[in-house]
């Protein structure tokens, strides 16, 4: 049972005994309860014991930035029922070096009673407008296929896609061998380490998680045992005692499955020399947990690590390839593509554009454009813009030197694959055909602006 409403917190009469409100401390119990229900994954048939723990540490305040009254909900009034509810965690994110601030709306469920009546689209409404007001740049779900486009939202955004491993496959490491590494748990002096190593080794990447000491520290000591988005963090150090990386994994094996998170090491060590480390490590941790749940480990994945990790070269291990991708949201795109200008500008100034001038302006299909200024290589003007719809002749496509129409035209919500390196151009084009940049001198523009470049992203959860 929900507890008592409070009208204070109040947002949104949504008709027919259903309110839209804030959440409170008072509801951790029950939205608790109905996290575990109805987020369960695919054809479970319990409730999730790890989602209810995830829940439960957010709503007692063990997060940095998220707060009870960071959540919505939609209360039934007459059955004194939750039947919905969505949590909004803000972190600080960085494109190509520059900090962002992100969104996610997370743990995003519905009473099946109540599905197809909207109310999750009022309350990403809500979210929407908090999180606008506080600045936030861009939002974030991870979520189920192909449901939140209608919100707004593409999948553009890199996640996943590194090799499952089933463990027949392999011949199993020999415990005693002797290795020039070795895992140990994480200590109170690590941390610093943590914080340089994840910095370094995640330097290239286009979108990046900004992770200082207390995220760490949270990570490590925060959460409850049983969160669903719980890490064991551990060190890799030499026989000597020299941590030189780490790893983070699940604790537990998830039906077969020992699922590794997190691999980074040093920039002057070799992934190579650490590989039979930690794949002895991984192949010993996950049978102690099949062990202690009464299981059996059959697969060791490294399917988060992503397909552009060191991993794919240096163990050389073949696997069906299955990339996934964050959805994304960019509500302002000029303001947007303001606030990282300085990662735009450093691309033209690497690229045979370097010190270009000249404008470059983008159409999606409707009356909502993009007009981008450069001048000697730095970006002075972006914009919304409005294409012309009014002209007398049909548009195909062709090249044209008239201004009222768009240099390059993205269908839908597709720019934003470009725009966050998920695909490269000639990718996006094999997969629309009405992805149309008219010209060379347009196409090597875009092409040295928006190059597909991978992310590597760990949300703070």
């Amino acid at each position: 049972m929900a507890p008592r409403l409070h009208w204070c917190t109040v947002i949104r009469d949504l008709g027919d005994g259903l309110v839209l409100r804030r959440a409170t401390t008072a509801d951790a119990d029950a939205l608790t309860e109905f996290n575990a229900d109805y987020l369960r994954f695919q054809d479970a048939p319990e409730p999730s014991r790890v989602m209810a723990a995830w829940t439960r540490d957010l709503m007692t305040g063990r997060h940095p930035t998220f707060r009870p009254e960071s959540a919505t909900v939609v209360e039934d009034t007459r059955r004194r029922l939750i039947v919905s509810s969505i949590m909004l965690i803000r972190q600080t994110w960085a494109f190509g070096g520059v900090p962002i601030g992100i969104a996610q709306p997370e743990l995003i469920a519905t009473h099946p009673d109540y599905r197809g009546r909207g109310v999750v689209r009022a309350q990403l409404e809500t979210v929407h407008q908090w999180s606008a007001e506080r600045g936030d740049l861009v939002l974030i779900i991870s979520g189920i296929p192909g449901y939140y486009r209608q919100f707004g939202y593409e999948l553009a955004l890199q996640q996943g896609g590194g090799p499952v491993i089933h463990t027949s496959s392999l011949p199993r490491p020999d415990p005693d061998e002797p290795r020039p590494f070795r895992v140990r748990e994480l200590r109170e002096g690590d941390l610093a380490f943590l914080t340089r190593t994840y910095a370094e080794a995640t330097r290239d990447s286009l979108v990046t998680v900004l992770r200082d000491e207390p995220l760490w520290r949270y990570e490590w000591q925060g959460r409850s045992a049983h969160a669903a988005v719980r890490q064991e963090i551990r060190v890799i150090e030499t026989t000597a005692g020299e941590p030189v990386g780490f790893l983070t994994h699940q604790p537990r094996v998830n039906g077969t499955v020992f699922e590794v998170t997190e691999w980074k090491v040093a920039r002057s060590v070799s992934w190579r020399a650490v590989w039979p480390t930690l794949l002895a490590y991984c192949w010993r941790a996950g049978e102690e947990y099949a062990q202690r749940d009464g299981g059996t480990l059959g697969t060791l994945s490294f399917w988060y690590l992503g397909d552009s990790h060191p991993i794919d070269q240096i163990a050389r291990l073949a696997w069906p390839r299955r990339r996934w991708a964050y959805y994304v949201r960019v509500p302002d795109l000029p303001a947007f593509v303001r606030a990282v200008a300085p990662a735009l500008e450093r691309r033209l100034a690497a690229s045979l554009l370097v010190g270009h001038t000249g404008e470059l302006t983008l159409g999606f299909y409707r009356p909502e454009g993009v007009r981008l200024v450069f001048e000697r290589g730095r970006l002075v003007t972006a914009e919304a813009w409005r294409p012309d719809f009014g002209l007398g002749s049909l548009e195909v496509g062709f090249p044209t030197t008239d201004p009222r129409r768009p240099v390059a035209m993205f269908p839908g919500l597709t720019f934003l694959q470009l725009l966050f390196g998920f695909r490269a151009l000639d990718e996006l084009q094999s997969a629309f055909p009405d992805c149309i940049v008219r010209n060379p001198d347009a196409r090597a523009l875009v092409t040295a602006l928006f190059p597909r470049q991978p992310s590597d992203v760990w949300p703070v959860l």
